[in-house]
């Protein structure tokens, strides 16, 4: 299946699911009600994810998610910067935001994704995968059994859903385990 088909696909079932859902949607955990807090909101109140609210606050990426638009941020949570040691370190200062602002855009798709929806566009597609554009115009593609769902950039650095997903009145944070985005390229 193509990426704009694969993407319509998702798209398609998104839209199905929340047309009739309850506010919970089928695999998502009974505590990811919908929150009438924006995302910026949500996402600035965990504890876990200090390192990207600081970077949307600093870099003024907090006014995108408190608009009427919805996104889906795959918000990698402060361990995967942890891991990566030095290179986390820098990226994490003044002269880096810059550079972990386009690394966030890589983190982010427009409208309002929870992970069943993901679940569900998977399990349609007959190779098992779905593809979506980044506001960063890179892609992510998407696999996974159930609940265990593998994100794969573009370059292919991975991450796994790797907590309950923020559901807020404006889009959703799904916290992932690493960055989605290589920071060294790759040997010759």
């Amino acid at each position: 299946m193509n990426m704009a088909v694969k993407s319509a696909a998702l798209a398609a079932a998104a839209l199905a699911l929340q047309a009739c859902s309850d506010g919970t949607a089928e695999g998502d955990s009974p505590s990811a009600e919908v929150s009438s807090d924006t995302l910026a909101t949500q996402v600035s109140d965990q504890g876990n994810l200090s390192v990207v609210a600081g970077v949307l606050g600093d870099a003024g990426l907090a006014q995108v998610f408190d608009g009427a638009a919805a996104y889906t941020l795959f918000a990698p949570e402060d361990a995967a910067f942890d891991k990566l040691g030095e290179a986390g370190d820098d990226l994490r200062t003044p002269e880096q935001r810059a550079a972990m602002v386009a690394i966030l855009r890589d983190h982010i798709v427009p409208g309002y994704l929870t992970p069943a929806d993901i679940e569900k566009a998977i399990e349609m597609d007959d190779d098992g995968s779905v593809t979506m554009r980044t506001m960063g115009a890179h892609t992510l593609t998407f696999t996974g059994k159930g609940k265990a769902i593998t994100v794969t950039g573009e370059d292919g650095a991975t991450a796994h859903f790797a907590d309950d997903a923020l559901r807020a009145s404006n889009g959703v944070a799904i916290p992932v385990d690493s960055l989605l985005r290589n920071l060294t390229p790759p040997q010759a």
